[in-house]
This record gives structure tokens, sequence and C-alpha cells, in this order.
């Protein structure tokens, strides 16, 4: 699988916390995750998304809306997309009150989907921003940025949102400082996946005690470093068992398990079912959407 490409109208240049971007006709992309946030609307006829431990079947005009952090994909039988990311220090300025950072953080704290016949329609506002990044007149940067207001209202006032108990720590609520430090220990984990990490190897690494580490991790992701590393470890398997020809042995001994048991269970624990299943069920929708 190359790197897809796609059209970029927008970037994050010069600081700047807004990037849109449109994909083509046929787009995957492997998981991956980021500190912004990300809003996705189908404008092809279908789409496949994983987040965490969920496939999403998605029709043209549903949106996904991703909170920083969660681990997310786009797989085969994916169109036509449109896609905002944009960066939580837009709504925590000083003028923020602690009744609004609540629902912020109750509205981001959560991926949610929001059906094409719901009463989110961000067509407009996206459409908006477009035109303010491709024509640039004077002030075009705070047309965007009010336009992205405007979409934030709306999905205030219209999705459906989950009690603040019930989601993981506020991510608005998040200082820069913690998120350098998970992304350098996600970083760590995600480029020794293969491997036996031991959590002293992590500690090393990050010149911390691994309490400390392990506290800090499952403050800020809501899981701890372990479930993190071997659910990082499955959704990179399930990669493979999609477009390489190894056998299930193979692909849990190079994705960091020790035996094929283990990662049998914790691949069932994820998927509610084995990777020879879900080998078998998604490459048939792969060829049916290829085909």
């Amino acid at each position: 699988m190359g790197v897809p490409t796609f059209l970029e109208t927008g970037h994050m240049a010069d600081g700047f916390p807004i990037r849109l971007i449109y994909t083509g006709a046929e787009f995957n992309y492997a998981a991956h995750w980021h500190d912004e946030v990300e809003l996705v609307i189908v404008t092809g006829k279908h789409a496949r998304i994983g987040v965490n431990e969920q496939i999403f079947e998605l029709n043209q005009g549903d949106m996904v809306l991703i909170k920083p952090g969660d681990v997310h994909y786009f797989m085969p039988g994916t169109g036509r997309l449109t896609i905002l990311l944009f960066r939580l220090e837009l709504l925590t300025g000083s003028f923020t009150s602690e009744a609004e950072m609540q629902e912020l953080g109750t509205l981001f704290n959560q991926t949610s989907i929001i059906p094409s016949n719901s009463q989110s329609n961000p067509g407009p506002y996206i459409d908006a921003i477009a035109a303010e990044k491709t024509n640039q007149n004077p002030g075009y940067r705070w047309l965007m940025v009010s336009r992205l207001y405007d979409l934030i209202v709306l999905l205030l006032r219209t999705t459906p949102l989950a009690s603040q108990s019930d989601s993981s720590p506020c991510w608005p609520c998040v200082s820069s400082k913690k998120f350098e430090f998970l992304e350098s220990v996600c970083e760590y984990l995600e480029e020794h996946y293969a491997e036996p990490i031991k959590l002293e190897q992590v500690a090393e690494h990050m010149k911390f005690s691994k309490f400390h580490i392990c506290k800090l991790f499952k403050e800020i992701k809501g899981i701890t470093l372990m479930e993190y590393l071997n659910h990082f470890r499955i959704i990179k398997s399930e990669w493979a068992l999609l477009f390489r020809q190894e056998s299930i042995l193979e692909i849990a001994i190079s994705h960091g398990f020790n035996n094929v048991n283990s990662y049998n269970r914790l691949f069932k624990k994820y998927n509610n079912c084995t990777p020879s299943e879900f080998r078998k069920r998604h490459r048939s929708n792969i060829a049916k959407y290829q085909g």
C-alpha cells in the first residue's frame, strides 16, 4: 500500500491551528493519532473508518468527530472524504468560563458518529473556511477561525453528548507539556512495538520513574501504558492481516507477541473475532469494494 495523496486547501503553517484536507476517490491510511480534533465528513458513497477497537461503516453525509489522542485509520472501501483538523488551543482563551470549558470537554472527550440525518450540517462552514483559504483576502485567517467557531457552536447545540463522568480527562485542560510527554512515550512504544518492551526500558528512555510514567500516562490517555501498547500492536497487525501473506503465527511474532495464543486472545478482546476470521471477513469486503 503506497502513501495516499490528497489535496490540502489549508495547512498548519506558522502556528495556524486549522487544516483542511480533501482525499481522493479511494482513500486508505494506516493507524495514527495526533493532538488535533479531527472532523471527517463522508463525501463519497461509503467509508470504513476504524477508531480504537471499532470499525464504522458510514455512508455519504455521515460524520465522525474524532477526539485528540484516539487511534484511527481509514480502511479499503473508503471513498472521498473532507477532513477538518483543528487545535483545541483555539478554544481555551482566558475569556472561556469554567462552564464553557466543561461543555467543550464533554464534546471533545468522546469520538462521536454524527449521522447524515442529524441537525449538524458542517458543509456551509467548511466551504467558507476553504474559500477564505483559497482567496486569502485581508483578514482571511480571522474569518477561518470565525467560521470554525460557528461550526463548534453548531456541534455543541446539536450533537448528543455523554456525561463528563463517563469520559476520559478533559483534553482542553491537558497542558502542552503533558502532551509532549505523551507524544514522546507513544513515539517510543510505536517505534519498538515489535520488541518485548518492558516498563523499565520506557522509564530509562524517558528519564522518569516507572511509577511517574504509568501514573501520568493513565491520567492523560485514560488507559494504562501496556494497554495502549498492546492495542497498538493489534491495530498494526490488522493492517498486516489485510495486506500481507504471512501466517497468523508469523504476524503475531512480528508484532511483539510471544505466542499465537496470547495474540488470538487479545485480538478477540478488541475485535470480537479471531485473526483468521478478521482476515477472511475484511478481505472479502476489500474484494467487494474494489471489484
